[in-house]
């Protein structure tokens, strides 16, 4: 069956430090593990294990970005308190100890670290959905999506039927959707002032067993943009799958 086009990338996300504020973009290369330079720093404790905000929630008071959006080279980052640092300052470790309150440090990770799989997608009338629930207007980032789609029919939670099925974006770049995103505490932490607003994940759990968005793997890589149409389309073929022999 051919791909049925369902919308439009409406927003792309990077973030180049896990559980740090992130960096908007109108076109990122989509590559094996994920949009290019996406969580590909994280913090660590002195003895390896990884820092997130779903313990440490103050981590999201912290935002990085690109100095080279284009090139995704150069990560600055700026502190709670308003400080600029570059990924490399070592000063940026106290400052992240001091947040987490125990000694953490920021660590490289070339593969990237996520958690389910490397891109997460959300689309915009299940945000929408969700704030009338909540009565807010809810802001998109307490999610951390990659990929926001704004969905042609606006059918809210129209992606939970998308799992297991390839969304090609554009002109060739295409995923594999392989779960709903379970969700923890991180959005009921407002982006901005940090405060909490426990009934966002009440009403996610009452009302959506406690799923909304979906992670996906990549099967092509290649350029987003957004504005670039979204379709769905079959599940891939298994590997070395292709027509019976024929009879005889």
């Amino acid at each position: 069956m051919a791909a049925i086009r369902v919308g439009v990338i409406a927003d792309l996300w990077r973030y180049p430090v896990k559980s740090f504020g992130g960096q908007r973009t109108r076109h990122v290369f989509l590559g094996p593990y994920g949009l290019q330079g996406d969580r590909c720093h994280a913090v660590i404790s002195p003895g390896g294990a990884l820092v997130t905000a779903r313990r440490s929630g103050g981590l999201l008071g912290f935002s990085a970005g690109f100095d080279d959006a284009e090139a995704s080279t150069g990560v600055t980052v700026t502190t709670p308190a308003g400080r600029t640092h570059s990924i490399d300052d070592p000063a940026l470790n106290d400052a992240v100890t001091e947040v987490v309150g125990r000694d953490a440090m920021l660590a490289q990770a070339p593969a990237g670290v996520f958690d389910c799989a490397p891109v997460h997608i959300t689309t915009d009338s299940s945000l929408e959905r969700l704030g009338q629930w909540v009565g807010d207007e809810l802001e998109v980032r307490r999610f951390r999506p990659n990929i926001v789609v704004a969905l042609d029919d606006g059918a809210p939670f129209a992606e939970a039927g998308w799992v297991d099925r390839t969304v090609t974006f554009g002109d060739g770049p295409a995923v594999r959707v392989v779960s709903p995103t379970e969700r923890c505490a991180v959005p009921t932490i407002d982006p901005d002032t940090l405060e909490r607003n426990n009934e966002i994940l009440k009403t996610i759990v009452d009302r959506r067993e406690n799923l909304f968005g979906i992670y996906a793997e990549v099967l092509q890589p290649g350029w987003l943009r957004v504005g670039d149409p979204v379709a769905i389309g079959d599940p891939p073929e298994p590997a070395g799958a292709g027509p019976p022999p024929p009879a005889g």
